[in-house]
């Protein structure tokens, strides 16, 4: 007959975390000490995400002295899901020194060295433990996969996945995993199968949901397109929001509006170049700003986000009712995302609208497709060519001289162009290759045949390895140029980052997806940067950056007015030298810096949005 342990057990296993708790707290009444009793709460208060009462619980079992080993293993994912790392990993060595030989604790350490301490070399010792105790742990496998990635291994990490595959074990995650790897070596069509995969077998995982999206920015340039995919993909979601706010809105005048902005990325990330410059010049007499953190990384950058806040809120450890609850105690009026369908974001908060008005701003560079949105801030010439009011969720509130861009650094000098020196002209990218595939690897091999004696050097941490640097050379080599004629490098420090586009005449641009805070860099190092447009709010984003400069004869509409205007821009030396001289100072002097000016357009097109919203509850 089974005992109550064995059934909590099965609903432990099930899911069934609330009748497993129940059942299990029975045991422990009936013996304090059962030692299987107390791992199996453990194990249920983690897994209901109770964490702090998991730690306290752990720690006093601990203290107690006679605990299960694998007590301390609990204790050490417990601590590391509320970000205290270091007694986590204190917590797993315990572990493994008082005798736990449970696999999952190997996977578990293996998956700490891989997210927190970097140590790839470790992570790999205790996935390759897990598999030698169990070889059908395709799960670390899969695990492996992404450390793999994580290096730009993709090829080993390929081998991973295939094995998972072929033994039967097909789970969203491999496929996201699949995705990712093949996207990292320019095969955006077979990325874009993979991760569509995952959604037909999970369409309710969101890590897979999130690739996809992401994917189809990088495999597609067109909104037509793009848009049925993203309405697919959130139509579960749909179903549950509410698409009007339930509350009376306060639209007394003259009083300080609450913005709410949530995001994952309060930290050193690219966000930072775009709305620390907001944050720093928005009117605190008018507004008052709260900001939701869903990330338990703390840094520098993090604090200069607080400490321009009215409010902070760390919010990874709240689920998405208490999020709600936060934002209508703090009677938010405009809630903002900014991390649309990205990681760590919190779209689902906003599904019950805590706020009146809800809106998008940064992300991705496409639709939410959440009917509980509002509004999205999108820049005015994008939103008019790529038809953003018949491919969004959200009504768009326009922006002009959208793009803007703080480099939040001291800039090193620029040297004169390269192509003086050598006496041939070095393009060059610094974008990943999830941005570039094998169509515009041939462009760039046109380009090259073009101009004989012309380099191209890439940049990017996929160049890690020397397998990676091989298989760009083999492409390279199917469009007949030798590799002498390419310069891989891989990913530089900041500085050094900045410092090595002065080994470069003219930068490309990727396409369809378009670099962003590169595309500012190499402009702000002095070099002309050719682009391709698009139909796409993606392919677009560089025609916003060069306009703001008169630079938008840089752009071309197809791949051989591409070529032309780079084959233009290396026979005039002159204006290499000129722009060189002069980019960095125009740029200073445009729009893309004028954050006070940008500012105050984010300003009003949010309040001609609240206008609308208080008229429209007035005459309801």
């Amino acid at each position: 007959m089974p005992t109550n342990l064995s059934k909590a057990e099965k609903k432990l296993n099930q899911g069934k975390l609330s009748e497993a708790h129940k059942l299990i707290s029975r045991a422990i009444k009936k013996d304090p000490n059962d030692t299987k009793a107390q791992y199996l709460l453990g194990d249920c208060l983690i897994r209901q995400n109770r964490l702090e009462e998991a730690i306290n619980y752990l720690k006093k079992v601990i203290s107690g002295g006679h605990a299960n080993p694998c007590i301390n293993f609990l204790a050490g994912v417990a601590l590391e899901k509320v970000g205290q790392f270091s007694d986590a990993g204190k917590s797993y060595e315990l572990a493994e020194r008082s005798g736990c030989t449970e696999n999952l604790m190997y996977y578990m350490i293996g998956s700490y060295h891989t997210k927190v301490t970097k140590d790839f070399s470790k992570a790999e010792i205790y996935f390759a433990k897990t598999i030698t105790n169990n070889p059908n742990a395709y799960v670390a496998y899969q695990a492996l996969s992404k450390l793999y990635i994580d290096q730009g291994r993709y090829e080993e990490a390929l081998q991973a996945l295939d094995y998972c595959l072929t033994h039967g074990y097909e789970t969203a995650e491999v496929y996201v995993n699949l995705g990712r790897a093949l996207s990292c070596q320019g095969r955006q069509d077979e990325a874009l199968a993979c991760c569509k995969k995952s959604v037909e077998i999970a369409p309710e995982n969101a890590i897979a949901k999130q690739n996809f999206l992401a994917q189809l920015l990088f495999s597609i340039d067109d909104e037509s397109a793009i848009y049925p995919e993203i309405q697919k993909i959130t139509k579960s979601l749909n179903a549950h929001s509410k698409i009007k706010y339930g509350g009376k809105i306060n639209d007394q005048a003259d009083r300080k509006i609450k913005l709410g902005f949530v995001s994952a990325d309060f930290r050193q990330h690219a966000i930072s170049h775009y709305f620390l410059p907001i944050l720093r010049h928005l009117n605190k007499d008018k507004f008052s700003v709260y900001l939701y953190y869903n990330n338990i990384i703390h840094d520098q950058t993090t604090d200069s986000f607080n400490a321009l806040s009215d409010s902070w809120c760390n919010c990874i450890l709240l689920n998405d009712k208490q999020l709600e609850n936060q934002i209508r105690s703090d009677n938010i009026d405009i809630l903002i995302d900014l991390s649309n369908n990205t990681a760590g974001n919190r779209l689902t908060a906003f599904l019950n609208r805590p706020a009146p008005m809800q809106v998008s701003m940064m992300g991705l560079p496409m639709s939410t497709g959440l009917d509980c949105m509002d509004y999205a801030l999108r820049d005015q010439y994008t939103a008019e060519k790529c038809h953003l009011n018949a491919y969004s969720s959200e009504k768009i509130l326009p922006l002009e001289n959208c793009a803007f861009f703080d480099p939040l650094i001291d800039l090193p000098p620029i040297s004169a162009p390269p192509c003086i020196k050598n006496g041939y002209i070095t393009f060059g990218s610094f974008n990943g290759l999830r941005k570039i595939d094998k169509n515009l690897m041939g462009v760039w091999a046109k380009l090259l045949h073009a101009l004989p004696g012309s380099m191209i050097k890439l940049m990017t941490d996929d160049y890690e390895n020397s397998f990676m640097k091989n298989y760009l050379y083999d492409i390279f080599a199917q469009f007949d140029v030798e590799k002498s004629r390419l310069i891989l490098q891989s990913r530089l420090p900041i500085e050094e980052f900045l410092t090595s586009h002065n080994e470069v005449d003219i930068a490309l641009d990727p396409y369809p997806c378009h670099g962003e805070s590169t595309s500012y860099h190499s402009l702000l190092m002095g070099l002309p940067l050719v682009s391709r447009t698009g139909n796409s709010c993606a392919s677009n984003a560089s025609n916003r950056i060069l306009s703001a400069i008169n630079r938008q004869h840089w752009v071309a509409n197809d791949f051989d007015e591409y070529i032309d205007i780079a084959l233009s821009l290396a026979h005039d030396v002159d204006s290499l030298i000129s722009n060189r001289n002069n980019l960095r100072t125009e740029i200073e002097n445009s729009s893309l810096m004028d954050f006070k000016q940008i500012t105050e357009n984010i300003e009003s097109a949010l309040m001609s949005g609240w206008r609308a919203l208080c008229e429209n509850q007035n005459q309801g």
